[in-house]
């Protein structure tokens, strides 16, 4: 679990360090903070369900990424509300075990979050 902590330092950092823009047509996944966002309520839940306390850092993350991307009320954060949302009932439907599963699961989460906000930096940054 401390390769994940340390990786959603990382993963929050740099989706919180791109400037606000409006979802991009080029890119490989359509949408990227949109995915991220449900990346994001996988893990809120993985990490609220098995963490065995009141975990919210992912849902503390999501609060400051709506504050970046979608500060206003409006189609883009309610987009954003609902991959979050979506994200952490997939997980809710899923996941069955904690343990080496949802180690993995986040993981790979944490993996496909990254790859997300690397994209997002590209585009935006580069």
């Amino acid at each position: 679990m401390a390769l994940i902590r340390s990786a959603k330092s990382a993963l929050a950092a740099l989706a919180l360090s791109l400037p606000a823009a409006p979802a991009l047509a080029q890119s490989a996944d359509p949408y990227p903070v949109e995915a991220l966002a449900g990346v994001i309520g996988e893990l809120h839940y993985i990490d609220y369900n098995c963490s065995g306390r009141d975990a919210q850092i992912w849902r503390e993350t999501m609060l400051e990424l709506l504050e970046h991307e979608a500060p206003t009320r409006g189609g883009h954060r309610d987009r954003l509300i609902a991959s979050f949302n979506d994200g952490f009932q997939s997980q809710q439907r899923n996941r069955t075990r904690c343990g080496a599963e949802a180690e993995l699961q986040e993981r790979r989460l944490a993996t496909r979050g990254r790859a997300l906000s690397e994209q997002l930096r590209r585009e935006y940054l580069d």
